[in-house]
């Protein structure tokens, strides 16, 4: 889906969802405000989640982002999670019913392994594997291992979702915190 087409996309998502299957849908922008416009009103509860393709990174970025859509990996710049994680966005606030909130991502975060906890905030920050493993002094393949794990603990299928899981988490924790 390109930038264009972006109004369309946001009036009629179950059917670009439906002509997306069985792959992903992904968003291909050229603005970071477009960007934020678009996963601040799609509603991931009902339609999943998409990816996004910027169009104006160099062309080796765009190949790896490219490559992980093709393989149904989405991938959420880091200007996006930024963006979630210091709600509200530069473009406006979102509601609860864009970014549903788990009740169980502060105890499902305790199950992860102080290590694996590190992993999943760089992948949240937009970090690539190749980038986590030279951070964290460890190998890729090590990286994907954490990644696993992190998947398999805290139920979800790619890395956007755990990256939208890890900020869930932190904006849960950080109302706690307020709170107490």
């Amino acid at each position: 889906m390109d930038q264009i087409m972006m109004e369309d996309l946001l009036a009629r998502p179950s059917d670009y969802v439906r002509s997306s299957m069985p792959g992903c849908l992904a968003f291909a922008y050229r603005k970071e405000d477009a960007a934020r416009f678009v996963f601040e009103r799609w509603d991931r509860s009902r339609y999943g989640s998409i990816g996004f393709l910027p169009m104006n990174v160099a062309p080796d970025a765009w190949r790896a982002i490219l490559r992980l859509l093709m393989h149904e990996e989405l991938y959420l710049p880091g200007f996006v999670a930024n963006c979630v994680a210091s709600k509200p966005c530069a473009t406006g606030a979102t509601t609860a019913r864009e970014t549903p909130k788990s009740p169980a991502a502060g105890p499902l975060l305790s199950k992860l392994t102080r290590r694996e906890k590190q992993v999943l905030q760089l992948v949240s920050e937009g970090k690539s594997n190749k980038a986590i493993a030279a951070q964290l002094g460890i190998t890729e393949h090590t990286v994907k291992l954490h990644m696993h794990n992190v998947s398999g603990k805290i139920g979800v299928s790619n890395r956007t979702a755990a990256a939208h899981f890890f900020f869930e988490a932190a904006a849960q924790d950080a109302h706690r915190t307020s709170v107490d």
